[in-house]
């Protein structure tokens, strides 16, 4: 079964209700009692990791087809080249760079 969960928030932002299992609840509760945070400020935090992390495996994912350069990528997770790059590295993602690629980060 299934209890429906609203989030509220500032009067700047919307709010959204979701369906979450008991368990799901549950565990959100004890995470923001063991932070010492409340249910929404939790939730929002969560869904902002999530969709950073999100947005990385898209970068790293049109970088890994050569849909984009490492530039573009980078803006596309919301992290500096050179973060860009370290990941990579740490995916075992080999970095490529042509003097294409120069050119057109170059334009941008």
């Amino acid at each position: 079964t299934f209890d429906i969960f609203c989030i509220a928030v500032s009067s700047l932002s919307e709010t959204i209700s979701l369906r979450l299992s008991r368990e799901m609840i549950r565990k959100l509760r004890e995470l923001a009692e063991r932070e010492g945070k409340d249910r929404s400020a939790l939730i929002r935090e969560i869904l902002e990791r999530g969709i950073k992390e999100r947005n990385l495996e898209y970068a790293v994912d049109l970088y890994r087809r050569g849909q984009v350069t490492g530039w573009k990528a980078a803006q596309l997770a919301g992290v500096s080249l050179w973060s860009f790059y370290r990941i990579l590295a740490e995916k075992g993602i080999l970095i490529q760079y042509s003097e294409q690629d120069l050119d057109g980060d170059l334009k941008a």
